[in-house]
């Protein structure tokens, strides 16, 4: 019996019970009450069947038809990249093991990883996902769960700082850019908008008066990440997010790369040192003019940074411009844009809309008085390096 049938089953039983009550009764409360029961009646057995929602039928045939740009429009990323993306899926064992009992059909792989990747490359509702694939509003979660958790683990395959024999290669490539010498990385911070549930939500509330968390990141010259470290809440410096990061320690210890020979770059949120090198303030008798050109060539040389790496980021991915989910749920996505931004770049597949816009975040820092451009060994490098400018 389906919802309509019940529910007229439900209008006739609830007339006979009211047809054998008093007739006589008149009072506007009793005539309330009947109506009260009626409608409570009615709406129960009404519950008895579930409610249908229809949706699309053959979406996956849809998008088997689809050209090579639309594919990209939709996913944001190239057919050859989506299957790279598959490759790893299947030869780490990704759901190896999926039991059926009746129903709907497991996902596969394939559909698992292309509703996640629409997830990440658009702002849209889960329920417009469900319409589209035709599964449950819960199956969509689980399976932007599954492939963000998975690529969350497998982050450092694809994420990786250069090795020690990498340097000069590294160093040489950011040199083309700007003629700034002994670069292997470029350093900076934005922010990921969040709607956070929890009890410390205040420090996630970042200086421009929004909900975020940091995302840190080093980047190299072909605009590829290097590092990343994320999900500090919005209201710290980017300065003192990177002091906790393990690659500031390691560095600090000189276990990644010898200070005399190589730096990283930043901007002036960062303190400056032997192997992080900051631009000169302005001061009140202003630069000299090998001081504006050792800035300008620098922050020709950290443009990989900010605009290029982060802009594709939030580009291609639009959910990493404004995230409803748990902070551990979002940290997960933002990883894993990540780790598919690394991919694609490396696989030749580029950001074919260059004329979005999307807002970046990278100048929400509140002041910071603990921040140190005094540091005697960073300012002799710098000094070092301007001279030969």
């Amino acid at each position: 019996m389906n919802r309509k049938s019940l529910v007229i089953l439900g209008t006739v039983v609830s007339n006979l019970l009211t047809a054998n009550e008093d007739s006589s009764s008149s009072s506007s409360s009793s005539e309330d009450d009947d109506i009260q029961v009626r409608a409570v009646f009615v709406n129960a057995f009404a519950s008895l069947v579930p409610e249908v929602h229809p949706r699309q039928v053959g979406y996956l045939q849809v998008i088997s038809q689809y050209s090579c740009q639309d594919f990209w429009r939709h996913f944001r990323v190239s057919r050859a990249s989506f299957g790279l993306l598959l490759h790893h899926l299947q030869t780490d064992n990704f759901r190896s093991e999926v039991a059926y009992h009746g129903g709907f059909e497991p996902m596969t792989n394939s559909e698992m990883l292309l509703i996640a990747l629409q997830y990440l490359g658009n702002q849209g509702a889960i329920r417009l996902l469900a319409d589209k694939f035709n599964r449950t509003d819960s199956s969509i979660w689980n399976a932007v769960d599954l492939i963000c958790k998975f690529f969350y683990q497998k982050q450092s395959r694809f994420i990786k700082f250069p090795a020690r024999n990498e340097m000069r290669k590294t160093a040489a490539q950011f040199y083309e850019k700007a003629n700034f010498p002994g670069v292997v990385g470029a350093v900076d911070g934005c922010h990921i908008e969040i709607h956070p549930t929890t009890k410390n939500e205040l420090a996630y509330r970042n200086h421009k008066k929004f909900h975020s968390f940091n995302l840190m990141a080093v980047v190299l010259p072909d605009r590829t990440f290097s590092y990343i470290f994320t999900g500090f809440p919005g209201s710290s410096h980017d300065s003192y997010v990177f002091r906790r990061s393990s690659l500031y320690q390691q560095i600090e210890n000189q276990q990644r790369f010898n200070y005399d020979r190589y730096n990283l770059i930043g901007d002036s949120a960062f303190p400056l040192k032997a192997w992080l090198l900051v631009p000169y303030k302005k001061t009140a008798a202003g630069l000299t003019r090998s001081q504006k050109e050792f800035n300008r060539r620098l922050s020709a040389s950290r443009i990989v940074v900010e605009n290029a790496a982060f802009g594709d980021l939030k580009n291609r991915f639009r959910r990493c411009q404004d995230i409803y989910a748990t902070i551990d749920k979002a940290v997960h996505i933002v990883v894993t844009c990540c780790v598919i931004h690394n991919i694609c770049i490396r696989n030749g597949d580029l950001n074919h809309n260059l004329h979005e816009n999307a807002a970046l975040h990278c100048d929400v820092n509140p002041p910071y008085p603990g921040l140190n451009h005094n540091n005697q060994a960073g300012n002799r490098k710098r000094e070092t390096i301007r001279e030969r400018m």
